[in-house]
This record gives C-alpha cells, sequence and structure tokens, in this order.
C-alpha cells in the first residue's frame, strides 16, 4: 500500500520544523520485552526513512534505555532528528535496583502478566519528583551521553506539580542550560490542562506537551487555542488513549495503569463509544491518529511505538480514508459531552 510521507510543521516560535506525526519512545528498551532492544532500533531506523524527524523520550523511560537506543540508532544522523527529552523524574534507590533485575525475569512474563498493573501502580509510586538546580544539570548531563549528543533540541520538564510551576525556580537553570548550548529550547510536559495555561506566564517555555484524544479532549476549546495565539508548540500525547482507541484484544496500557477497577471500568466505556469511527480501509487506532492530527494547533502527535508494525499502522492514517468534517464534528460533540459529564 502507498505511504505518504508525515508532513512538517512548525514548532511554535522556534525555528523547529517537526513531522506532525513523532515517535513517542516511552516504550523503547523496555526490560519486559522480548529482544526489545532489536525491536526498537528498527522502527527508529523505519520511522527516519519514512520521514519521521520529532522523537519525544525522557531519562526515566527503561532507566534510561530508551535514550541509549535513540544515541545507537542517530549518533551518525545526528543533523537529521529532532530530540525531545525529560527530566526531573527518579527512582528510589532500592526500585532502581529492582528494576534492573527484571530481565532475570524474562523467562517468567507470561505467568507474570497478570500482576502487571500491581507492578505499575508500585512502580510509579516510586518515582520521584526533582526539579532543583543541581539535579536538572545532572540530569541533562546524563541525557547528553545516553543520546551521544552535544546538545537535545527541547527540553522538558516531566509532570511538574502545580505548586513547582508557580514557583518556577526551574526556569534560571533551564535558561543557563540554553545559552550554555546544551538545549536549545525547553518546555514542559503537563499533568493538566490547567498546568497548561499556568505555563504561560513563562516567555521562555516553547513548547508544552498535553493529552489530546477523541476520549480527553479537555484541552482542545480554549488551552490549545491560548496556546496557539502564544506561538507556543504542542505536542499532543497519548492520541490512542493509551491502547483504548486501537481495536486490539488483550489488556492494555490504560487497563494496566489504571489505579482500580472502577477506574478500568470507566476508560473502557467511554474509549468503546468511539469505535463506531472505524471504516473500511481505515482501523479505530487510524480514525484516532486522524482526529488529532485534525486539531488546529498541534504541532505533532507522538504515539507510544516499540516496533516497526505499530509505526506502520500510525503512518496509516495519512492514506486511510479520511474523517469527514461531520464525523470529526460528532467526535467533538461526544468528546464534549463525556468532559461535561465528568466535571459535573
Amino acid at each position: 500500500m502507498e505511504r505518504a510521507a508525515p508532513r512538517r510543521r512548525p514548532f511554535g516560535s522556534t525555528d523547529l520544523q517537526v513531522s506532525e506525526i513523532g515517535f513517542g519512545c516511552s516504550s523503547l528498551g523496555t526490560v519486559l520485552g522480548h529482544d526489545a532492544d532489536q525491536d526498537g532500533l528498527r522502527a527508529l531506523d523505519f520511522a527516519l526513512d519514512h520521514d519521521i524527524n520529532f522523537f519525544d523520550t525522557a531519562d526515566a523511560y527503561s532507566l534510561g534505555n530508551s535514550e541509549r537506543l535513540l544515541g545507537r540508532a542517530f549518533k551518525k544522523k545526528r543533523d537529521r532528528v529532532i530530540i525531545a527529552t525529560k527530566g526531573g523524574s527518579r527512582f528510589t534507590p532500592g526500585w532502581r535496583f529492582a528494576l534492573q533485575s527484571i530481565p532475570f525475569l524474562a523467562p517468567l512474563r507470561r505467568p507474570l502478566r497478570p500482576f502487571k498493573r500491581f507492578f505499575n501502580l508500585l512502580r510509579h509510586s516510586q518515582k520521584q519528583y526533582d526539579y532543583s538546580d543541581r539535579q536538572l544539570r545532572t540530569a541533562v548531563e546524563a541525557s547528553l551521553a545516553h543520546l551521544q549528543t552535544d546538545y537535545v533540541d527541547l527540553y522538558q520538564l516531566y509532570n511538574p506539580t502545580h505548586p513547582v510551576l508557580e514557583a518556577g525556580d526551574f526556569i534560571g537553570t533551564l535558561e543557563l542550560l540554553k545559552s550554555q548550548g546544551k538545549i536549545r529550547y525547553y518546555g514542559v510536559s503537563c499533568r493538566t490542562h490547567e498546568d497548561a495555561l499556568l505555563c504561560l506566564k513563562y516567555p521562555g517555555i516553547s513548547s508544552l506537551q498535553l493529552p489530546v484524544s477523541m476520549v480527553e479532549q479537555a484541552a482542545i476549546p480554549s488551552v490549545i487555542p491560548s496556546l496557539a495565539q502564544r506561538s507556543v508548540a504542542v505536542i499532543a500525547r497519548e492520541p490512542l488513549a493509551q491502547g483504548l482507541l486501537t481495536g486490539a484484544s488483550g489488556r492494555t496500557l490504560a487497563e494496566e495503569s489504571a489505579r482500580s477497577l472502577a477506574e478500568i471500568h470507566e476508560r473502557k466505556r467511554r474509549s468503546a463509544d468511539f469505535s463506531v469511527f472505524a471504516a473500511p480501509g481505515r482501523s479505530m487506532a487510524q480514525s484516532a491518529m486522524q482526529f488529532v492530527l485534525r486539531v488546529s494547533g498541534v504541532s505533532t502527535v507522538i504515539p507510544g511505538i516499540a516496533n516497526v508494525r505499530q509505526l506502520e499502522e500510525n503512518l496509516g492514517a495519512l492514506t486511510a480514508p479520511q474523517l469527514s468534517e461531520q464525523e470529526f464534528a460528532r467526535i467533538r460533540s461526544m468528546g464534549a459531552s463525556s468532559t461535561n459529564m465528568r466535571s459535573a
């Protein structure tokens, strides 16, 4: 089947031109996957060969292995890619040791699968956040070493809380790193759309990362237009609602990360309403990708990708029959109704 290359979009007020479909690297190098490194390297090469140039990772992903794979893949092609990474989160020493021991449990990954949600919740409980000057400078140096580069195109704070954003103590450190040429631009990966609006008080912030999908539309009516007015780039994450909008069978990341059975059922119920937008020649995942690509003000969409098969599915959204204006409007209406019900 013929494949279209992702178009380039301006990245806010920066001089970057990013592929409209990017590569979310949260699943790269996962310690539980079989031949995960080789699958990831093949996917990275495939992405670049198909004109994807925006790669979003974090120092916490797979204990830095996600960044290391990017470094291995693009060390000699650095000028062809735009690398965004994140810092500010870290695991407790005990939990780092536990995670490093996981490869020895690889033969047991099937028997352990029913416990994956418990494992994910425990892992998140062991994550600490530190945006101090010392921590950010140390984190940037570590990321540069992992990525085998002397600069990062975009450095993002990873999920800072409202009080951290209100205080803004991190701005001086990020400006210093920018003046030193270690980062070209900086942004924030936001927990909520309210936090995104708070970031507008800092003119040095070039981009904001937010969840945007058929299921999660809270940022679309006012937040994304506000960011566009200020020429702040928008990175849309979780366009497939952590797997719930793929139409795939089996457990999804959304189910494995839910904090309760009630939350699992609610997530699945909300996502199931949108299954009607799959069509002949267009999978549910491709419909979900098309929806986010149509949202005005979005600079790039970053589905999580672990292998070539997933990447091909996402790129297929560019050539699959496109959502009609009526379908797009109906999805917006359904999303608005869902948002109103949750906030009531």
